[in-house]
């Protein structure tokens, strides 16, 4: 059985490997679906409570994690204009 302190490494270990090995601008994150892009954001932000990362794997984590950010508000955007325009085309009678 593990330690706490060696699972711990072990999560630091998952997340930094996951960082080296993404690209961390936009365009890495626009083939992630929603729910994709949620699970890395969560796994980040544990891995940044945590506080096992050293400084320069904390801003690379909070890079990708604000890049996951921007994909996840313009998939919602997206999805809200698509519910809108089906919306739109409902007789009035419909869309109350």
């Amino acid at each position: 059985m593990q330690s706490d302190r060696e699972e711990g490494g072990s999560k630091v270990a998952k997340v930094t490997e996951m960082m080296e090995t993404t690209d961390l601008t936009d365009a890495a994150s626009d083939d992630l679906s929603l729910e994709g892009s949620l699970a890395e954001l969560e796994r980040i932000v544990r891995a940044l409570e945590e506080g096992e990362l050293t400084l320069e794997e904390s801003l690379k984590a909070f890079e990708r994690g604000v890049s996951l950010v921007r994909r996840c508000n313009s998939l919602l955007d997206g999805a809200e204009q698509r519910i809108e325009i089906l919306v739109g085309d409902l007789p009035e009678d419909l869309s109350r």
